[in-house]
């Protein structure tokens, strides 16, 4: 072992616990001695609280440790105790909370208990079935495959305390009490193989702690113009409250004016929580209904609804399933756009092969047998996506119910009921279904999902049938067909090819529900636009490399009862060249219709073009040249160019400025803006001035979360976030962000990914010197919007050398070791020179040295420290104190 990784070792002291520090601290104590005869000022010289922990030793190994003391021994030196050292990987008989890791990869945080034993390691830890089957082991497969063993016992309904291995073949337990977990390294046979390498069971699912957030977006808007002025303030608001496993969300806007005074918009409120054996989440309240098959409209009520993120990442996204057959045994090898993506061995016969991990959006799977004798056969399985595709025997549903609940309608009160299923019948054909009706309304829909070698086809068709306030209904159908398609040769990507066919008489729910509201109002059937047909196109086209990237959407409709068609096309082309970047786009638009032998509409074309130039070669640390010109029928000629960059290395304060003409106006106004992030809010002004005009403007945003340490700002906060505690760590940096912890020892980590694996490091530089990270990294899966704590023990002491002779005049023996007399926690060794080093939680104390069992073999040192002085440059603190002898020594001094 070399010096550098036993003072990791030794500074990174174990875990919280008392069972955990004496189960480190053998090997630690044995580290400990070898950097003191190396170098004891080298350690105190060199502290780093965060360096991470060395690995400890095998759980279940047997090797005993040897440790020579006559190494030690100095001309006539007084003989040291070491069997101490001789006890490699000990863990103490009791409870610990650990990480659990399965073939490297993490499970689960559980409370594992460890009951003594004869093994060298003291202990063994106890499993049952339950936890293994959350670990992600097969316990039926294991089952079925030693039941009729007699060398390999099967596991009752109680704890089995002891070598896994002997109960699943080739199963090995390593444990690190010092880093707070345990890893087994299970075969791949005896895994589930549905699970991905991020996935989580639900049992190990988060469910956070009670709290309360916010999300806030303000600002303050004034402008002068032709002289008058005009104030308005603005926040928009979403606060949760999170309580056990519900979560309770609403939002609303706030404005205030002068003229107006204060007002507040509500928005939606509604309960969420999960059903984790069903996959899906339940919500009461306010919120949207599923717009995948139906028109959205706003609803009050209760909506049930499956949640594909709760499911492993090889069952969230539609892959084909892959059947075959080999002759012998075979290795089966799948490539997608030329890159291999997934291989395996199979058995002499058929195979099958569902986890499959592959792009979702598709491109054909080439698949290639190779048999033992390398004699090689080769398919193609057709693998193209629409968002209605799911993996074969997968499903998804929805079940909606509640009252319409639209700002924009009247008084009339709605009721409305959605629901809807999809299921993935093979690996070609995804079959789906739904209903949605109000009061007034019913339609039915079935439809199809296609996986073809051309491409992802979807096709449904939907009859509606609409009963009119003043008597009278109508019916119809409307037919859709979608297409999608990934040409990864040519660089196409057809992300949405839609087109939509409706009957005079048919309504989609959105229009009936509006169309209820419109004529009890007063207004007649016939002036109500009725969609006849819809055309959607988003299409995607990569030139190749360096050739640029050119891309076309737009969208066409058409009214039964009005002449003409709304359209809207854009076209754009984007590229780059020796790191400047340009890009074109032209837009057509046009709304014109024939009402009542009238005409109305608009027709505009817009052009525009941009270019950016970085100067220096600072990244985004430098200036960028931006120019930016536009030309529409309606306003003319437009062009912009400025200036724009960063004001600090991290990027936190950027800036803006530019000039504008407009040549139709024949004006030219200037523009400046100023944006600064810090960790707990984002700040941002702008300031604009023409001829006639001039406007300025502040704004912040952020998030807070208000919990049981108390309130803690953040920047803006996602559906799911963590909450650090780490006492004492101040400026400690959590993650890949910005976050520091604060002077309570609270940082927010704003978005963690809901039901998968999320690991958070905390980075300790900026931390005080006398505070040690007893952990700096941290595994958690949770449900989304909950608000979890992750804790990071910290210890606080500081670093001691003491110069101390026995009661004799002798030397203290080299690596004899100090414990503190209150705690009876061991706080460093004796090194060179009968130097002491230590690290002391308390400034005043009495530390006893041990070199023996017998009281001839301790001694006392009293010490009191100075007062801290956080300016010194010092990193420790030197004493001159004696070793006074135990009571009862020989020799003892009365």
């Amino acid at each position: 072992m070399s010096r550098i990784a036993c003072r990791r070792r030794v500074l990174a002291s174990g875990s919280g616990s008392s069972a955990g520090l004496r189960g480190a601290a053998p090997l630690q104590r044995l580290c400990l001695a070898a950097v003191l005869m190396s170098h004891s000022m080298m350690l105190m010289a060199d502290q780093d609280a965060g360096a991470p922990a060395a690995e400890a030793p095998d759980a279940g190994s047997s090797q005993d440790l040897l440790f020579d003391s006559q190494m030690l021994f100095q001309g006539k030196g007084t003989p040291i105790d070491t069997s101490r050292f001789q006890q490699l990987g000990y863990v103490a008989p009791g409870k610990y909370l650990l990480d659990v890791l399965v073939s490297s990869q993490w499970r689960a945080l559980q409370e594992i208990q460890f009951r003594a034993s004869d093994d060298p390691q003291g202990s063994q830890p106890c499993y049952d079935r339950p936890l293994l089957q959350q670990l992600g082991i097969d316990l039926e497969k294991t089952d079925a495959t030693l039941g009729a063993s007699t060398s390999h016992p099967l596991m009752g309904d109680g704890l089995f305390c002891g070598d896994l291995g002997s109960y699943i073949p080739g199963v090995t337990t390593r444990v690190n009490i010092a880093q707070q977990k345990i890893e087994l390294s299970v075969p791949q046979f005896f895994l589930q193989q549905n699970l991905s390498k991020n996935h989580v069971d639900p049992a190990s699912w988060d469910y956070g702690v009670s709290a309360a957030v916010l999300n806030y977006n303000t600002s303050l808007f004034s402008s002068q113009s032709n002289g008058h002025s005009q104030t308005d303030g603005y926040a928009g608001l979403n606060l949760g409250l999170n309580l056990g496993g519900w979560r309770l969300r609403h939002s609303g806007t706030a404005t205030w004016s002068p003229e107006v005074g204060a007002g507040y918009q509500r928005g939606y409120i509604y309960a969420q929580t999960e059903l984790p054996a069903w996959r899906s989440q339940v919500l009461v309240g306010e919120s949207a209904t599923e717009a995948d098959l139906f028109d959205s409209v706003s609803f009050r009520g209760v909506q049930l609804a499956s949640d594909p993120r709760m499911l492993p990442d090889n069952q969230r996204y539609f892959a084909p399933l892959i059947r075959g057959t080999a002759s012998t045994n075979a290795k089966v090898s799948v490539y997608q756009r030329g890159y291999l993506i997934h291989e395996t061995s199979v058995a002499p016969g058929p195979f099958e092969i569902s986890d499959l991990q592959a792009a979702s959006f598709g491109g054909d799977l080439e698949v290639t047998v190779t048999e033992a004798n390398g004699q090689t056969s080769r398919f193609t399985v057709p693998f193209a996506t629409t968002v209605q595709t799911l993996r074969p025997g997968t499903s998804r549903y929805s079940l909606t119910a509640g009252k319409v609940a639209n700002p924009g309608l009247g008084g009339s009160e709605q009721y409305v009921a959605q629901g809807t299923l999809h299921y993935g019948l093979d690996n070609q054909l995804t079959a789906y279904t739904g209903t949605a009706l109000t009061g007034n309304y019913l339609s039915g829909l079935i439809g199809s999902a296609l996986n073809t070698s051309l491409g992802a086809f979807g096709l449904d068709l939907t009859q509606a049938r609409t009963e009119l306030p003043r008597g009278g209904s109508m019916q119809g159908s409307s037919v859709r067909l979608s297409y999608s398609k990934n040409l990864p040769n040519s660089g196409t990507n057809f992300s949405l090819l839609a087109y939509r066919y409706s009957t005079s008489g048919y309504l989609g729910l959105h229009d009936a529900v509006t169309l209820q509201d419109y004529v009890s109002r007063g207004e007649s059937v016939d002036t109500f636009a009725r969609i006849r047909d819809r055309l959607d196109v988003n299409v995607n086209q990569q030139l190749g490399e360096g050739a640029g990237q050119l891309y076309a959407t737009g969208s066409s409709l058409q009214y039964w009862n009005r002449q003409g068609q709304t359209l809207n096309f854009a076209l754009g082309y984007s590229n780059q060249w020796r790191g400047n970047s340009y890009s074109f786009m032209a837009q057509r638009m046009r709304a014109s219709f024939r009402k009542a032998g009238a005409s109305a509409g608009a027709d505009n074309t817009f052009f525009s073009v941009s270019l950016s130039i970085p100067l220096g070669r600072e990244g985004r640390r430098g200036t960028t040249i931006n120019s930016y010109a536009s030309h529409d029928k309606s306003s003319g000629a437009h062009y912009t160019s400025g200036v724009s960059g960063t004001l600090d290395k991290a990027g936190d304060a950027t800036y803006s400025v530019s000039a504008s003409h407009d040549q139709r106006q024949r004006e030219t106004s200037t523009n400046a803006s100023f944006n600064y992030f810090l960790p707990e809010v984002s700040l941002s002004s702008s300031f604009s001035r023409g001829s006639d005009y001039r406007q300025e403007s502040l704004g912040a945003s952020g998030g807070m979360v208000l919990h049981s340490g108390g309130l803690t700002f953040a920047q803006t906060l996602s559906e799911t976030t963590g909450l650090v505690y780490a006492p004492d760590a101040k400026g400690a940096r959590v993650g890949y962000s910005d976050t520091r912890v604060d002077g309570r020892g609270y940082a927010v980590l704003p978005s963690l990914s809901p039901f998968k694996l999320n690991t958070v490091d905390i980075d300790p530089a900026g931390v005080a010197n006398d505070v040690e990270l007893l952990v700096s990294s941290r595994n958690v899966a949770p449900v989304a919007g909950a608000v979890v704590m992750l804790s990071y023990p910290t210890r606080r002491s500081r670093a001691v050398l003491i110069d101390s002779l026995q009661p004799n005049g002798q030397r203290l023996p080299f690596a004899a070791v100090a414990v503190d007399v209150q705690s009876g926690v061991e706080l460093g060794a004796v090194g060179q020179g009968s130097r002491l080093v230590l690290r002391a939680e308390r400034d005043q104390g009495t530390v006893r040295v041990e070199w023996g069992q017998e009281p001839e073999q301790q001694c006392l040192i009293d010490y009191q420290l100075p007062p801290r002085d956080p300016a010194s440059p010092a990193a420790h603190d030197l004493l001159q104190r004696p070793c006074r002898a135990m009571p009862g020594a020989a020799g003892e001094r009365s």
